[in-house]
């Protein structure tokens, strides 16, 4: 295997009111200069805007062009209360459109999205309403983004830890690929996801093989959703690596952590450093 790609969101806090354009370049040419190769642009920070979001992939593709950094992958809207409260759907809906879209305009290499599933106890799981509730809901995303000429990747979900014995369908590996499989796309795999449903990563990986196209990069300490650097929580990550070298991964090592913004001035480019310090070390593994 060769050196995979270091990339990371750009899931930085602003208000999209202000100047677009300089700040996506502000902060490309910052994480080029710590070390990243490519980008990934997630949705959150136009999620709230209304009206046409092609414009914002206009300055996003302006800011790459300057800066000589490249976005090549891509985040879509994602909801965790659609599932409680399905009126909020055909908004949440309009906005997956949008963000294809975008990823279109942008010409990303692969677009992520959620499956919509919530955390419900063992005795009112049903897999095969699940997955139903899945299929039907993705279904026509799948189809739009084919005529857009976008290729998805559906991400496994976390385990919210409970006192009950409780599920959440796309936690584990055969389900995800039962989901990709029947819809024909491919899967993002999250570390950290996963480490929060107590699976053994090399094993799941291995489950998941050739459909493997993005990952997202984060740790946590096995029951919160933490999004740290890696070596900040109890992921195993020489057994992770383990399970990509398994399958020939060849894909980008795209991280999903806390947002470098939110740390005080002095810290961000050492800490921007650090992970790209920890995926050349990780790499070594491979």
């Amino acid at each position: 295997m060769g050196k995979l790609k270091i990339s990371t969101a750009l899931n930085f806090n602003y208000n999209p009111s202000e100047d677009f354009y300089e700040c996506v370049k502000h902060i490309l040419i910052f994480l080029k200069n710590a070390g990243f190769n490519i980008a990934d642009f997630s949705m959150d920070p136009i999620m709230g805007v209304e009206g046409d979001w092609n414009c914002y992939a206009e300055k996003i593709n302006k800011a790459s062009e300057d800066s000589g950094m490249k976005i090549e992958l891509c985040h879509l809207p994602f909801s965790w209360t659609i599932c409680a409260h399905p009126e909020e759907m055909p908004v949440f809906n309009e906005k997956m459109y949008k963000g294809i879209d975008v990823a279109a305009l942008l010409g990303v290499d692969y677009a992520v999205l959620h499956p919509n599933t919530t955390t419900i106890p063992m005795t009112e799981f049903d897999r095969k309403a699940e997955f139903k509730s899945v299929y039907d809901h993705v279904a026509p995303f799948v189809e739009y983004a084919s005529k857009r000429n976008v290729k998805l990747a559906i991400e496994n979900m976390r385990l919210v830890h409970s006192h009950i014995p409780v599920h959440r369908y796309c936690q584990e590996p055969d389900e995800l690929c039962e989901v990709a499989d029947a819809l024909g796309i491919d899967i993002c795999w999250d570390f950290g996801h996963g480490n929060t449903c107590g699976l053994k990563q090399s094993e799941a990986i291995k489950h998941i093989g050739s459909r493997l196209k993005v990952l997202h990069v984060n740790d946590n300490n096995g029951v919160g959703d933490d999004h740290v650097p890696p070596f900040c929580g109890t992921i195993d990550w020489r057994d992770a690596m383990k399970g990509l070298s398994d399958i020939g991964f060849d894909g980008i090592f795209n991280y999903e952590v806390a947002t470098v913004k939110k740390k005080p001035e002095f810290v961000r480019k050492s800490f921007a450093r650090y992970l790209v310090d920890c995926a050349n070390e990780m790499m070594s593994y491979l």
